[in-house]
């Protein structure tokens, strides 16, 4: 049922035009000869009225102030400056502004057209769109064109949102982006989920997503500075502060030319420190590393561990070993765990417990092992 109050009194809106305008119409007509065009339905306008939806219990969908209503047939009713709540199981869920909007009689939804501005009770998050349509039977809020979702810490932006009161999710698809306000870090995905209870933030795209990390001035000086991050599958935990990449996972550094590719990726955002549980492959001027484990943190150093393989060294050398620490700053390398390092020109063989050694300077000492040499004259 849909009620409508016009001046604070109330009635039972029907659709059907008021009788005086019906008699308007009656007594000011006079015979003329019939014309071939189509006559058009009468309208009716009103000013600062309320309207109401209730379903057939009583219970209230919706409820909207309009500054002026336009009745242009027994169907339709046009909205003008809107301000209004959609309410969810007797509850007010949002609240909105909108400068047009429609309402059907025969369905329970009401649809707006924008600027609109739509703010949730619960968490005080605010959406904007060009077009959203509310479907309370169901509990769908659906946003089109121009969607903006802002949170206190991060802002979501995509074509399409659906967002669901009974499941509490949130979903845009549609070129969407992630922008983190206090940390400059902007996702890009074909769809994202938001899961407000969970605190739990999902991305995905059928081609690997771009994550652009830049720093800011409140940065501090050893912070991992990333130019790009590419993933199938990106999760944000928002109270662990936790990024997880997932499938075909990608990461390029602006400052040092490396390359690092993994199956997965996790990144502590609270210590600027990520891993990588399901193995890597590093990639640097030439060098290229290999290990089952690794992680960076934030004084620049990588570490790899379990069946470390180096190749392209100075002299084509390659290098085996259990653990590994490079530092990307000074270019300090450092092994342990049966060390094997083995060059072609000329053939030098050496095995050991661990070594030390600098890319830039070229060096390598190992200790705790034997050495084998082949000299050509």
């Amino acid at each position: 049922m849909i009620s409508l109050e016009v001046s604070g009194q109330a009635a039972r809106w029907v659709f059907c035009l008021p009788t005086s305008f019906i008699g308007l119409i009656v007594s000011g007509c006079t015979p003329i000869a019939p014309t071939r065009s189509t006559p058009q339905p009468p309208q009716t306008s009103l000013h600062q009225v309320i309207l109401k939806r209730t379903d057939r219990t009583g219970q209230l969908l919706w409820k909207v102030q309009a500054a002026k209503v336009k009745m242009t047939d027994l169907r339709v009713v046009h909205l003008n400056q809107i301000q209004g709540t959609f309410y969810h199981d007797r509850e007010p869920i949002y609240s909105l502004q909108a400068p047009h909007g429609q309402v059907y009689q025969r369905s329970h939804f009401i649809q707006l057209q924008g600027p609109i501005v739509v703010r949730q009770l619960r968490d005080r998050t605010t959406l904007r769109s060009q077009r959203i349509q509310w479907h309370p039977k169901s509990g769908q809020l659906i946003a089109q064109a121009g969607v903006r979702l802002q949170y206190p810490h991060f802002e979501l932006q995509g074509q399409r949102l659906q967002a669901s009161t009974q499941t509490h999710q949130v979903h845009l698809s549609g070129s969407t982006t992630v922008k983190w306000l206090d940390r400059n870090l902007q996702l890009q995905a074909q769809d994202i989920s938001w899961l407000p209870h969970q605190g739990q933030l999902q991305a995905y795209s059928a081609m690997p997503t771009k994550v652009t990390l830049r720093p800011t001035s409140k940065s501090p000086r050893n912070s991992v500075v990333w130019q790009q991050v590419q993933a199938q599958r990106v999760d944000l935990h928002v109270q662990a502060r936790q990024l997880i990449f997932d499938q075909s996972v990608a990461i390029n550094f602006s400052d040092s030319k490396m390359q690092i590719k993994s199956p997965k990726v996790v990144v502590d955002l609270a210590e600027q420190r990520w891993q990588t549980p399901q193995g890597m492959y590093v990639h640097y001027q030439g060098i290229t590393a290999k290990a089952n484990q690794g992680w960076f943190t934030p004084s620049r150093t990588l570490h790899l561990q379990n069946q470390v393989h180096l190749q392209g060294l100075p002299q084509q050398a390659q290098l085996r070993t259990q653990a590994l620490t490079w530092n990307m700053a000074t270019q300090d390398l450092k092994a342990n765990g049966n060390l094997v390092y083995q060059q072609p020109q000329p053939w030098i063989r050496m095995t050991g417990t661990s070594a030390v050694g600098n890319l830039r300077q070229q060096t390598l000492e190992v200790e705790g092992g034997e050495a084998i040499a082949e000299i050509v004259p």
